[in-house]
């Protein structure tokens, strides 16, 4: 008897020892209450932009404790600040200061209001909105389009544009249909932009207000338009209001004739590599399914016809075997030859890309690369799309022994859905015929297409039919 009752008194000292040891995990909890909220606009008039918003609050408690003041203020649908302060004990008052931006559909007069919520540490809240604050838009009178510097010559010294109605534009341009500008209020003859005055550009992908300061640093940049669908940008028109660009220019016309020494730019900028641009002519050229034009400038046209895009017809004519589109058109000077590429952005399954090394384009003086890259049209080669998931790639390679992997040769390639790394076909996937090409599966290179050792030499068609993976190859030169 005496046990149990040892033993009752033991477990009612531990429960109380351990109640004792508790935390205090509850807080003091206050009447609801009800924060007093008084604010003052103090500046009933902004330029955006420009001036800064300021207002006095003062918020007041005598039961609870206050908590935080949500402050948010608006120009339209336009939320020029939004945040949070703390505001604690029983009393807080502050003059606060917003800096309000000139940005896109923000009309002149327009009220800049002032949302604010007091809250207490119970949750109770009271709102106020201030309203007598008038915003006024900075007089835009004048639009240039100038270049972004000095040197940027597609755009000479700049152009007025015209204020038509609510907005800016400017016609018969003749700029090209890629091109970079920014949009000044006021820009010198000298083909400078007077930074004292509004200058439109892009910061943070958006067309916006930009200071010489973030253009100068790289935070802001210029605008860029580009359209490959037409033959130049002709119209630009810009909407102050709503800071909308729109441009366009005459719709491209499959080319008739394609003269490589007037039609193709000397070092073209499309080239990423400004060691090999000075070894090509280039430019964007709009070509027609099965349409014939006239080759001209090179010296001997049926051997500069590109194998996969063109096919000889007799004299200077030629016919275009691609798809209707617009294709970056290589001439490589010294080997008289024509490189057709889809325009980088181009994807599977529309296109597919082969890199590698030991193998070049099949011109009258063919060179194989020495590395895999994608900044020179030696470097890596486009297909022509001859069936639904079908390519055809057309190259010149030269494979000698490996020395450093021996029973292998210098012919190592793979093909690509795009140009660039990434989206890989993987030749252990492939039945490969027609030439000693193997499916590698050396550790550093599972799933390249490697020549054995044998050696070979010549032009070869190449035919990637992903349909029933296979992988062939005819010698034609």
């Amino acid at each position: 008897m005496k046990r149990n009752i040892l033993k009752t008194i033991l477990w009612c000292s531990l429960i109380l020892l351990c109640a004792a040891c508790q935390p205090d995990s509850y807080r003091k909890v206050y009447p609801e209450g009800k924060p007093e909220l008084t604010a003052q606009m103090l500046t009933p008039e902004v330029q955006y932009g420009q001036d800064s918003l300021a207002f006095s609050v003062e918020i007041k408690e005598t039961q609870t404790p206050l908590s935080t003041l949500r402050v948010k203020v608006l120009v339209g649908m336009n939320v020029i600040a939004n945040t949070e302060l703390r505001t604690p004990d029983y009393y807080y008052a502050q003059t606060l200061r917003f800096a309000v931006p000139f940005g896109p559909n923000m009309p002149e007069g327009e009220a800049v209001k002032v949302y604010l919520t007091a809250t207490n540490v119970e949750g109770t809240t009271t709102d106020l909105i201030l309203s007598d604050c008038i915003g006024h838009r900075p007089q835009i009178e004048t639009l240039y389009i100038m270049p972004p510097t000095i040197d940027y010559t597609p755009l000479g010294k700049g152009k007025q544009m015209t204020l038509e109605d609510d907005h800016f534009a400017a016609y018969d341009l003749g700029y090209p249909k890629s091109m970079q500008c920014l949009l000044a209020v006021v820009g010198t003859k000298f083909g400078r932009v007077d930074w004292t005055y509004p200058v439109f550009g892009m910061l943070n992908g958006k067309l916006s207000l930009i200071t010489k300061e973030q253009f100068e640093a790289g935070e802001a940049t210029a605008i860029i338009l580009e359209n490959d669908q037409v033959e130049s940008i002709d119209t630009i028109i810009f909407d102050p209001l709503t800071f909308e660009l729109t441009y366009g220019g005459k719709v491209a016309q499959p080319i008739s004739a394609l003269n490589v020494l007037t039609d193709l730019e000397e070092e073209p900028a499309s080239i990423a590599s400004s060691s090999v641009r000075k070894l090509y002519r280039g430019a964007k050229v709009f070509f027609a399914k099965d349409s014939e034009f006239s080759l001209t400038g090179v010296n001997d046209v049926a051997a500069a016809c590109n194998y996969d895009y063109m096919e000889y017809q007799g004299g200077d004519k030629v016919k275009w075997l691609g798809e209707t589109g617009m294709y970056n058109t290589y001439y490589h000077i010294a080997g008289d030859y024509i490189v057709i590429e889809p325009l980088a952005d181009a994807v599977y399954p529309d296109v597919m890309w082969l890199c590698g090394v030991g193998m070049g384009q099949p011109t009258s003086a063919p060179e194989v690369t020495s590395g895999w890259g994608f900044d020179s049209p030696n470097q890596n080669f486009a297909a022509r799309t001859i069936a639904p998931k079908t390519y055809q790639f057309t190259v010149y390679m030269k494979n000698t022994s490996d020395a450093d992997h021996p029973g292998w040769g210098s012919v190592n390639f793979k093909f690509f859905h795009q140009h660039g790394w990434g989206g890989e076909e993987a030749s252990t996937n492939y039945t490969i015929s027609g030439l000693n090409i193997i499916a590698s599966m050396e550790e550093s290179n599972v799933g390249n297409w490697w020549a054995s050792d044998a050696e070979f030499e010549g032009v070869y068609r190449i035919t990637l039919d992903m349909n029933n993976m296979t992988n062939t190859y005819e010698k034609i030169k």
